[in-house]
């Protein structure tokens, strides 16, 4: 039998589901600003505090129950774990779209894209490598019930030619 030819062209997939209700827990936890801290960048926190990082006072009550019951009794962390676990899911799945790289999570930084002209507010866009001249990659996140869905499509620059590495290439 023949071996299938490969993919022709230099793109990768990654994708990732992250559950909310985890999310939530995390960062209404005694080490929730530091989880935040260690997920999102400084440019990322800058972008969203007027809105998804408002300061917020601590949940008053039990956080027991179905997530049903924490986005009724804390809507506004309810809104800002949906965000943050959107981020998340968008950084893991750039990870995996691209695996030739050693990132972390200060490494992706998950943005609106420049120019955006169209209704909304525009697909993200995460650039790898930090926003400092990284490589941009397509994103959609998706929210639904307790899980926020991630999937990027990544360019791997050492195929063919096509740019080297960026010095980020892994061993």
């Amino acid at each position: 039998m023949k071996a299938p030819s490969h993919f022709p062209l230099p793109l990768n997939i990654g994708t990732d589901i992250c559950q909310v209700s985890r999310i939530f827990r995390l960062l209404t936890g005694p080490r929730g600003t530091r989880f935040l801290h260690r997920v999102l960048t400084p440019e990322e926190r800058a972008a969203a505090s007027a809105t998804q990082l408002r300061p917020l006072p601590a949940p008053a009550g039990p956080l027991d129950g179905g997530f049903e019951a924490l986005r009724a009794n804390y809507p506004e962390w309810w809104q800002r774990s949906t965000f943050v676990a959107g981020r998340f899911a968008a950084k893991e799945a750039a990870f995996k779209a691209h695996p030739f790289w050693r990132l972390g999570f200060g490494d992706v930084v998950v943005s609106k894209p420049e120019g955006w002209e169209g209704h909304g507010s525009g697909p993200p866009v995460a650039v790898v490598g930090g926003a400092g001249g990284g490589q941009s990659a397509l994103l959609s996140i998706s929210h639904d019930g307790d899980y926020a869905t991630a999937v990027c499509l990544g360019f791997d620059r050492r195929v063919g030619g096509l740019g080297g590495d960026g010095g980020r290439a892994s061993s």
